[in-house]
């Protein structure tokens, strides 16, 4: 029998070819898990209440284990961290109260996410990561303005205060108080945004946010907010116009078109309910610090574990947590040494940056320092992404500068880097 032409040309190797450039390289799935997790970062009430890995683990995972090959090289930033793993290890494991999740949950974020979670970010642009992390905290600060007014339900994994007509809300994060972390070193984001227009709107998204939720350490942004506002904001004079305007319109809508008295009412009733529990809250909390620092000098070598210290707490204060001091609290969760090469690492993050020049960043991480310290130790991950944001930057500006000190090199603008050593291609000068 008689085969025509079609039947005998290689129609099954280009059907091969075809269908394999169809899908998705590794590079593409990388980059949009690492977008997806850095969308995703600041939401974390968007998960299961039952465990403490966000919708964004899902994706940080992958996008760090498909970029593994820039952690063969090891970085001078990761070193006390890494130093820091067996000292915190061990406190767990020596913890009678402990158990596994605590220790599982340790080891992914101080072993796994702190030392190597840059890894997944490392090819994205400064812009791109800028613009993610801002819509979804200007998704977050639109929900905490209508939990403030009434307008918005609470979510089952967050805790919220009530008091009178309206709540301390806390957006799509889990409390007040850590949506106010969150946003603190936002402002740094905002010179990423060319346009003034979409720059003064997402200002007064994260000014509204923090205002929502009524909590005292929103003085926290005050540097960074002055850093943004004086240094790297080019029209002062328009947004002081809107942020007038705005405050305009959000007194009327959260007075809900009463008359002027019952507005002064309501906002006097916010001020005098905070200020009635300054005292107690001052005091408690000075109490809880004492109790920690007392305890403190058991922990020059090893801590006590994360379920030891809620034990220590409890019993000695009658409080599971340590006085919203992030800080101290891991004095007591890993020991003095394991947080002196913490905050060695740190040191190593802000120094690091500040010497390649890239003060925007380096005053991100110092506002995120800064917030973390009037929080409790969280075991998320949204605590924990501006330290990724900051080494990702650190490497990306090595790379730039080593190619640039290469003779006979032109950069290209849109640098990127892949495995552990991508450079730009060069030619003769």
């Amino acid at each position: 029998m008689l085969t025509s032409p079609k039947h005998n040309s290689p129609r099954a190797p280009q059907f091969a070819q075809t269908a394999a450039s169809q899908l998705p390289s590794t590079s593409q799935i990388q980059s949009f898990c690492a977008q997806a997790a850095l969308f995703c970062l600041p939401l974390p009430a968007i998960k299961y209440t039952e465990t403490s890995l966000t919708l964004a683990d899902l994706f940080l995972i992958p996008a760090i284990l498909l970029n593994f090959g820039h952690a063969m090289k090891l970085h001078a930033f990761q070193i006390p961290f890494l130093l820091a793993l067996p000292i915190n290890l061990l406190s767990h494991m020596l913890d009678p109260d402990g158990s596994l999740i605590p220790v599982f949950q340790m080891a992914y974020l101080w072993g796994f996410l702190v030392p190597f979670g840059w890894c997944a970010f490392v090819n994205l642009s400064p812009q791109r990561i800028a613009y993610l992390l801002l819509i979804a905290s200007g998704l977050s600060c639109l929900v905490a303005i209508g939990q403030f007014t009434g307008y918005m339900p609470t979510l089952p994994t967050q805790k919220i205060i009530d008091y009178k007509d309206s709540s301390r809300a806390a957006g799509l994060v889990l409390q007040c108080n850590s949506l106010t972390m969150a946003l603190t070193p936002c402002f740094l984001l905002l010179p990423h945004i060319r346009q003034a227009s979409l720059r003064i709107l997402m200002l007064l998204l994260l000014l509204g946010g923090i205002a929502s939720t009524v909590s005292k350490s929103a003085i926290m942004i005050v540097p960074g907010l002055l850093f943004y506002f004086f240094w790297r904001e080019p029209e002062k004079g328009r947004v002081l116009r809107w942020l007038v305007a705005a405050s305009v319109v959000g007194l009327l809508v959260f007075n809900r078109g009463a008359s002027v008295a019952e507005l002064v009412d309501k906002l006097n009733a916010v001020v005098e309910f905070r200020l009635s529990n300054a005292d107690s809250s001052f005091s408690d909390r000075a109490h809880l610090a004492n109790v920690a620092f007392e305890h403190s000098d058991e922990c020059m070598f090893l801590g006590y574990g994360t379920e030891g210290t809620y034990r220590v707490m409890m019993s000695k204060a009658g409080m599971g947590q340590t006085v919203h001091v992030f800080y101290l609290g891991l004095v007591l969760i890993e020991g003095w040494i394991a947080l002196g090469l913490t905050m060695l690492g740190f040191l190593t993050l802000l120094t690091s940056l500040w010497t390649l020049r890239k003060y925007n960043d380096a005053i991100f991480l110092g506002a995120h320092l800064l917030a973390i310290s009037v929080t409790t130790v969280l075991y998320l991950s949204y605590q924990y992404y501006p330290f990724l944001i900051a080494a990702a930057a650190i490497v990306r500006a090595r790379a730039e500068l080593s190619t640039i000190q290469r003779p006979g090199t032109t950069v290209n603008p849109r640098l990127r880097i892949s495995g552990t050593t991508r450079q730009v291609a060069s030619r003769a000068a």
